[in-house]
């Protein structure tokens, strides 16, 4: 999780010189809000829009999902005022909002996530260093059963791995394959493609060969989460606690962007969500709140 350099297109909240919205405060002008994007965040947005409504008359907030790719296509089409990601943005697509827009594109980190790869109950398997992801999903990867790990997974017929992988628009999908696979390395010809978390999930639950990947948020108790370890030190879990220290090997961060500041209205909900109640709703939703950032 090296590629903090963000294109440094990335604004946090501190560099506007931005104070964190009072809890009880409301806007005093209406508006309309539109957000998209990552599906990883799609039910904390939905909690997030639903909430500021409620306690902010004249505002509607209008959330939807369907990947952090399609979220950000949105943005620079000027269908959303937000794309709410759970990646950095491409090369082509800052170059895509410069040229279309004039703008600079501006990143609020809201969030940590620590992208969790999960597996049946049945299994046995307590962790997995990158690398041994890396055989897993990478193309002519030399892990293609669950006795390759020194395991038997309970049925699991003829012990060959099923994996399960969001698709290309997804920014799990991205942040995945940029952290497992060495540049250059494809994805395993073998994968098998949802279209969202809770697909993966279910995949997952119902198929005592399948291993997949998931926002840490959307882990649910019918799945069982495995401890990572980068090949040095110990393996670690993906918590809270662990995203924050970066201790979590997949730790990625969660942004909303915009296309350049945003006006008062969406500015207003952007300080509401980085204040306490917004962050309150994304921790209760499964994920690390965004750290205190000093800019120099």
């Amino acid at each position: 999780m090296n590629r903090y350099r963000l294109f440094l297109l990335a604004v946090l909240l501190p560099v506007l010189g931005w104070s964190l919205a009072a809890e009880g405060r409301t806007a005093t002008i209406g508006g309309f809000i539109r957000t998209k994007g990552s599906d990883t965040l799609a039910a904390v947005s939905s909690r997030w829009a639903a909430q500021y409504q409620a306690r902010t008359p004249g505002i509607t907030v209008e959330a939807a999902s369907g990947g952090s790719g399609n979220g950000i296509a949105a943005l620079i089409n000027g269908h959303v005022d937000i794309a709410d990601t759970s990646r950095p943005l491409k090369t082509h697509e800052v170059r895509q909002i410069l040229s279309r827009t004039g703008k600079q594109p501006v990143l609020f980190l809201v969030g940590l996530d620590a992208l969790s790869v999960i597996v049946h109950p049945l299994n046995p398997l307590h962790g997995l260093s990158v690398k041994q992801l890396a055989e897993i999903y990478g193309r002519d990867g030399l892990i293609p059963h669950w006795e390759n790990l020194g395991v038997v997974v309970p049925g699991c017929e003829d012990q060959e791995i099923v994996r399960i992988s969001r698709k290309n628009n997804s920014g799990s999908y991205y942040e995945f394959r940029e952290d497992v696979l060495k540049p250059g390395r494809h994805l395993n010809a073998n994968l098998e493609y949802v279209d969202s978390s809770e697909a993966v999930v279910q995949r997952v639950a119902r198929t005592p060969c399948a291993i997949g990947y998931v926002g840490m948020g959307r882990v649910t108790a019918a799945v069982k989460a495995l401890c990572i370890t980068s090949g040095k030190g110990p393996c670690v879990p993906p918590t809270a606690a662990t995203a924050l220290e970066r201790r979590y090997p997949l730790t990625r961060n969660l942004y909303l962007v915009t296309l350049g500041p945003p006006n008062e209205v969406v500015k207003a909900y952007v300080q509401w969500i980085l204040g306490p109640m917004g962050q309150d709703i994304l921790q209760k939703s499964g994920f690390t709140p965004a750290p205190v950032v000093k800019v120099e």
